[in-house]
């Protein structure tokens, strides 16, 4: 029997998606984002969460995702080495959180880059995002860093 795994699920429009429990610092309510002069449109901006500042990524603006009126939105600040590279990612809703050992590996005839890996229930299935490969290159490299450091298993460094 594989080993179980939890998982956060949420909602980017109107479809599911998971990421891995073990990646997520914390999840707050919206706050008072700042928009950045110069930022890509997928960066909605930073925000002060506690006494740190976070930048914003919306992933429906970077996949073309139609944003929804259901749920309460919601944003995932995920664990780092570095405070300094502190990445929130806003979601339209948080489901649940999952625990599976259903899951199986991307099949190679679909795009591997955000995609880690897919949890199967009794009804659906459920993308489970790769979170490294979200906050490398583009985001990173318009941050100014050079390496990421996602702490656990979620360990980085950006090739340049």
């Amino acid at each position: 029997m594989d080993e179980m795994k939890q998982f956060i699920q949420f909602k980017l429009g109107l479809d599911d998606y998971a990421v891995e429990m073990s990646c997520v610092r914390e999840i707050i309510k919206p706050v008072n984002i700042i928009q950045l002069l110069g930022a890509p449109k997928f960066i909605q901006g930073i925000a002060k969460v506690r006494d740190g500042v976070v930048t914003i990524i919306d992933l429906r603006k970077k996949f073309i995702i139609a944003p929804t009126n259901e749920g309460e939105p919601r944003i995932m600040i995920f664990e780092s080495a570095k405070e300094t590279e502190r990445i929130g990612l806003w979601v339209d809703d948080v489901v649940e959180i999952l625990e599976s050992n259903s899951i199986e590996q991307v099949p190679a005839i679909i795009h591997q880059g955000a995609i880690k890996e897919i949890i199967k229930t009794s009804d659906h299935i459920i993308p489970v995002l790769d979170i490294r490969q979200l906050f490398t290159n583009e985001v990173m490299t318009w941050l100014g860093s050079e390496n990421i450091e996602l702490t656990h298993e979620l360990t980085a460094v950006q090739d340049k």
